[in-house]
Parts: structure tokens; C-alpha cells; sequence
């Protein structure tokens, strides 16, 4: 960029410039959340969770049913909040693996230098800081994996939120077992999350579609298709609607007729 904005660049720089504008265009697409922040049941958990954990330099440990808005609220809160690392684990994730991608975060940099060097740097620039480290999907993860975490919570002195499905809490919750470090520095640890509520289903559907205009019996009907599910209400449900609507009158047959024409989901007595 320096180049071209100094006359000096060798070549023509279109395809440059091209491919700077379709990534600027596609950050921005994707920028916004199909819905606004909503404060849901799931959510005031979730931001509890980070809470705790930053400020009492712990674990917390966020488990849930797939679909009630962990992820969402661990995006969110990184977005909003400085010094805030989100890692979205991955079954191949290994301790070399997440080092390297804590160093990239932490220090901005990927030289070269021993995995124990890059752990040592990222302990160096958050050692004793406000820093909280939130790992998505943490049931993926190996023990060497969880144990390195340990380690980086106990070195730097800062919080680390593990959050996953329903299987985290069966891997780390056994007595004597091997996650037994962990439990002893879990500050927090509410029960498993189920799915949202009804109150957070009207919630989410008036955010989507303003609250004078849906009537009480369309957000029982989108609730009863979601089962719990917040992705499957905004990504699905909500979304096909708004896609699909085309001025129509919201109520519950326009809501049946998307959820089996959209989503094949089965009809509702």
C-alpha cells in the first residue's frame, strides 16, 4: 500500500486493489450479527462466566446444549472488551498448535523460536494483567491440551473460561480424576444449559421483528419449532422468515409454512 500510494509500485495494482476492496466488502457483510446483542438467559450466563473468571484470575467453565448462544456471547464479549483472546478449539488442536496461535494473538508476532519460547513470550506480555482467555469448544480438546491451559492460567496469573457442549463437564467434573488441577481453580461452574427459555425466544423475536408486531401466538409457535435452540431461531427460523416473508402478514400459518417449506421441519399440531 505504501508503494502505491507512492507512485513506486513496479506493477499495475489492480488485482491488489481488487482483492483489497472484495475483502473490505466481505468484512463489513459479515461485520453486524443477523440480530443485535440480546440479553437472554444463556447470555447473563455466559457474560457472568468471563466476568468471574477475569476478575478472580480462575477458571470458569461454561457448558451448554449445542445452539444456546455460548459461542455468540463469547464473540461478542471479545469483541467489546480489550485484552480479550478467544480461542475456537478444534479436535486437532494440540499444545504446539494453540501456543503458536496464543503467541500470534498476544504478541502479534509468529517468528521463529522454540514452542516453549513462544509460551514463555505470551506469559511475558499478560503476566498478571486483566487478560481472559476464553476457549470455544473445549471438549475437543486432549489433556496435554487442558494441562498447558493450567499452566498458563497458574504462570501468568490471569482467567481462563472454558466453554463447550454438555461432554466439558463430564471430562473435567470426576473426582480424583486427571482434570482434578482445574477443578480446584474453578470459580465458577453453574449447570449445564439446557436451552433458552420462552421469555428469551420473545425476546430474540421482537429484536428481529419489533414487538408491536408479533403477535403472542407466533412466539410460541417459533419456540415450539426451535426446541431451545437460539441458532436454530435467529439462523433458521427468523432468518427464512425475513428472507422468505415478502410483506406478508406475520402469524402462525407463515410461520408453519417456512419452518416445512425452508427448513423441512415436521408441522406442529
Amino acid at each position: 500500500m505504501s508503494q502505491i500510494l507512492g507512485g513506486t509500485y513496479a506493477t499495475s495494482p489492480s488485482p491488489l486493489l481488487v482483492n483489497i476492496v472484495s475483502a473490505m466488502r466481505h468484512a463489513e457483510d459479515t461485520a453486524t450479527d443477523l440480530l443485535a446483542p440480546v440479553e437472554t438467559s444463556v447470555y447473563r450466563l455466559a457474560m457472568t462466566s468471563f466476568q468471574m473468571a477475569r476478575r478472580y484470575r480462575n477458571f470458569a467453565v461454561l457448558s451448554g446444549y449445542v445452539g444456546t448462544g455460548k459461542t455468540f456471547a463469547a464473540k461478542h464479549y471479545q469483541k467489546i472488551t480489550p485484552n480479550t483472546y478467544l480461542i475456537e478449539a478444534t479436535p486437532t488442536m494440540t499444545a504446539s498448535s494453540m501456543i503458536r496461535l496464543l503467541a500470534r494473538m498476544v504478541t502479534g508476532l509468529d517468528g521463529k523460536g522454540s514452542i516453549d519460547d513462544k509460551f514463555r513470550a505470551v506469559i511475558d506480555s499478560v503476566a498478571n494483567t486483566d487478560c481472559l482467555v476464553i476457549v470455544d469448544e473445549a471438549e475437543t480438546l486432549t489433556p496435554h491440551v487442558l494441562h498447558t491451559l493450567r499452566r498458563l492460567r497458574d504462570l501468568a496469573n490471569v482467567g481462563i473460561v472454558l466453554s463447550g457442549t454438555e461432554h466439558l463437564t463430564g471430562i473435567i467434573r470426576p473426582l480424583q480424576g486427571q482434570f482434578d488441577q482445574i477443578r480446584s481453580r474453578t470459580g465458577f461452574w453453574p449447570e449445564t444449559v439446557r436451552g433458552i427459555n420462552a421469555e428469551d425466544a420473545a425476546a430474540l423475536v421482537q429484536a428481529a421483528f419489533g414487538a408491536k408486531d408479533v403477535p403472542d401466538e407466533v412466539v410460541a409457535r417459533l419456540y415450539a419449532y426451535c426446541k431451545g435452540s437460539a441458532r436454530m431461531l435467529v439462523e433458521g427460523l427468523i432468518a427464512s422468515i425475513q428472507q422468505f416473508r415478502a410483506g406478508r402478514e406475520l402469524n402462525v400459518a407463515l410461520v408453519d409454512a417456512v419452518a416445512k417449506q425452508a427448513l423441512c421441519l415436521q408441522s406442529i399440531a
